[in-house]
C-alpha cells in the first residue's frame, strides 16, 4: 500500500465515524492519535483504524514519529503450550532497543503471566533479547493472546499473536495433617504474611544482569524418589475434619535426612534462611526473572549474593516447615508463576545464536 493510499484510507475512516471501519490489511501506514507517527505492519497483519488509531487485532506493529526509522525486530514464539509450560520469546533487532516486555491473557480475558525481556547479547543479526512467560498449572484450555511490546524513546513495536494451551491430566491426592501441621497450615500469623509478602517480592525482581544458566537445569538429586508431582491437585485433610483444596507448585521428593541438596544450575543466590511454611529455604536466579526454590531443608550451606555453580550443594534434605516427612520441594518459577520443572531438565534455556529451541516450544 502507497502511502496515498493509506492516509485516504485513513481519512475515510475518519469522515464516517459512524460506520465500524473493517479490519484492514497494510504494509505502511499514516497515523495521527495519539500524535502524528509512521506505522509499519508485516503483510499478514490485522487492524482497523477508528479516529486516526490503530487497533492492533494480530500481527507485527512498528510505530515512529515521521522521519525515524521504524524498529524491525525479528520476533519468535511457540503456537502451542500445555499448562505448566514455560514459554520463551527471542527478539532479534540490528539496531537495538531498550527495553521487551510481554504478556499473557487466558480466554475469559485476564492476564495469567507477564514477562519482562532481557538482553542475551549480540549475534550476526544485532541484538538478541528473550522473555519467558509461565502458563500456570490452573490455566483453562483454549486460545490465550500473547501481547510483546518493544520500545526504544519514542519508537515502539507491539506484536499480538495467539498461543493454544492445552490440558494436562494431574493427579489427585489427599494429605491428612497433625493437629501441629493443622494449625501451622490454618491458623493467621502475621509473619507468615510477611514472609510470604517478602518471598513475592524477590520472585517477581528480575535482575536484568542475571546471565548465569542457559542450558538444561539438573535435578537435585542424583538418586531419588518422587513423592509428588507438578500441578497435582491436593486435599489438605484437616484435624477438625475440615479440608482445603490447593495446587502443587513443585516437585516432591522423598530422601533421607541430611542427603545434600544439588544447585540446578549456575545462579545467584537471592534468599536463602528459615521461613514457617517452607522452613529452610534457598532460592536461585538463574535467568533475569527465573528462579529455582528448595524449600525444608535440614541445613543451608549457601548465604544471599553466593554465585553458585551447576550441581553445587546448597543444603541439606530435612522436614522443617509443612512436611510429612523428609524430603525435598523443588520448584522452579518464572516472575512468580510456578512451571514445571520436569520440563527444563530435557530443554535449555537458550541456545544457539537465534534462541534454538526452548522450554514449551
Amino acid at each position: 500500500m502507497t502511502p496515498a493510499r493509506a492516509c485516504a484510507l485513513l481519512f475515510s475512516c475518519v469522515l464516517l465515524p459512524l460506520f465500524p471501519a473493517p479490519p484492514v490489511r497494510a504494509e505502511t501506514l499514516f497515523l495521527t492519535d495519539p500524535q502524528p507517527a509512521v506505522v509499519e505492519t508485516d503483510p499478514s497483519s490485522l487492524f482497523t483504524i477508528e479516529g486516526g488509531a490503530l487497533r492492533a487485532i494480530r500481527g507485527l506493529f512498528s510505530f515512529a514519529p515521521p522521519g525515524r526509522q521504524p524498529l524491525r525486530p525479528t520476533l519468535s514464539f511457540p503456537h502451542l503450550g500445555r499448562q505448566g509450560d514455560l514459554l520463551r520469546i527471542d527478539a532479534v533487532e540490528r539496531e537495538g532497543f531498550s527495553s521487551l516486555s510481554a504478556e499473557l491473557t487466558g480466554p475469559q480475558g485476564i492476564a495469567v503471566s507477564h514477562g519482562l525481556g532481557f538482553r542475551v547479547g549480540d549475534t550476526g543479526g544485532g541484538e538478541r533479547w528473550a522473555a519467558f512467560l509461565g502458563v500456570p498449572a490452573g490455566a483453562r484450555s483454549g486460545l490465550y493472546r500473547l501481547a510483546v511490546s518493544i520500545t526504544d524513546g519514542e519508537r515502539r513495536c507491539e506484536l499480538i499473536g495467539f498461543v493454544e494451551i492445552l490440558a494436562r491430566d494431574f493427579l489427585t491426592e489427599k494429605i491428612p495433617l497433625t493437629q501441629a501441621l493443622t494449625a501451622l497450615r490454618k491458623n493467621p500469623d502475621p509473619k507468615k504474611t510477611e514472609e510470604s509478602v517478602r518471598l513475592g517480592n524477590v520472585l517477581s525482581t528480575p535482575h536484568p544482569d542475571a546471565l548465569y544458566e542457559i542450558g538444561t537445569l539438573l535435578p537435585p538429586f542424583t538418586d531419588f524418589r518422587r513423592t509428588a508431582g507438578f500441578g497435582d491437585r491436593r486435599e489438605y485433610l484437616y484435624s477438625d475434619a475440615t479440608a482445603n483444596m490447593s495446587i502443587h507448585g513443585g516437585v516432591d521428593i522423598a530422601a533421607p535426612e541430611g542427603t545434600p541438596v544439588l544447585s540446578g544450575g549456575k545462579g545467584k543466590v537471592v534468599f536463602a534462611g528459615y521461613r514457617i511454611m517452607t522452613g529452610g529455604s534457598v532460592v536461585i536466579e538463574h535467568l533475569p526473572g527465573l528462579f529455582s526454590l528448595y524449600f525444608h531443608l535440614s541445613s543451608i550451606r549457601v548465604k544471599k549474593g553466593d554465585l553458585v555453580e551447576k550441581g553445587q550443594p546448597i543444603g541439606s534434605v530435612g522436614m522443617t516447615g509443612l512436611a510429612t516427612g523428609p524430603h525435598l520441594h523443588w520448584e522452579v518459577r518464572a516472575l512468580g508463576v510456578a512451571v514445571d520443572p520436569d520440563i527444563l531438565t530435557r530443554s535449555p534455556l537458550l541456545a544457539g545464536e537465534n534462541g534454538g529451541r526452548g522450554p514449551g516450544t
